[in-house]
């Protein structure tokens, strides 16, 4: 019998980030539209650039209206903070080593870019190094809650989806996406507060709720 695989988001799930993601920092220091903020989130995530050089080039042309300058000034800024800012959640490393213990596979689906995951791998080197499965947006030009990021792990851990998790902490991004797919869930409920309309659904039947 083959092992079952526990996929995890990175953020909020294992590691804990800045305040403001990385399209809304963004959007806030280069005064942007909401619309112009949601392309520019799904460009960062999406796009396999490993330095800001390489990153400024490709957002350029849906930023018609900023300065050159002050696009990669403010690129080049996040790009050192989202390096910096990430640190394990406590307890972390002690679930990922009790799954491992006994004999269950483990991976991450994360929503991420190159300067998170740098950070990532090198602020909590335990956590990275447990993982067998590594499947991120920026690496993969697709993000959730697309399922073929899903499909993408899925195929790759060899799997079929009733024998696979997926642990997050946002029920849009991470449990609906893998729940479709017949995935098991697991909720990192991390701001219960705001989520009263979803928890409500939930204990009425309206949605699934995670396993």
């Amino acid at each position: 019998m083959k092992a079952p695989v526990v996929f995890f988001d990175i953020g909020h799930t294992l590691a804990l980030t800045g305040d403001l993601s990385a399209r809304r920092w963004l959007g806030a220091h280069l005064q942007l539209s909401e619309e112009e903020t949601r392309q520019l989130g799904r460009m960062i995530m999406t796009h396999p650039a490993q330095s800001p050089d390489e990153l400024f080039n490709a957002v350029l042309p849906i930023l018609p209206r900023c300065s050159k300058e002050q696009i990669h000034d403010n690129l080049v800024q996040l790009w050192y903070q989202q390096m910096l800012c990430i640190r394990e959640i406590p307890g972390a490393r002690r679930l990922l080593e009790g799954l491992k213990d006994i004999g269950w596979r483990l991976g991450v689906i994360s929503n991420t870019w190159h300067p998170a995951y740098q950070g990532f791998r090198q602020n909590c080197p335990q956590l990275a190094t447990l993982m067998d499965l590594t499947i991120l947006s920026y690496q993969r030009s697709c993000k959730k809650p697309g399922v073929e990021i899903f499909q993408l792990a899925l195929q790759e851990a060899n799997r079929s989806p009733e024998t696979c998790w997926m642990i997050g902490d946002s029920f849009e991004l991470d449990l609906e996406p893998a729940c479709r797919l017949g995935m098991r869930t697991g909720w990192v409920l991390t701001h219960p507060e705001r989520e009263r309309g979803l928890l409500t659904e939930i204990r009425q039947g309206v949605r699934p709720g995670p396993d």
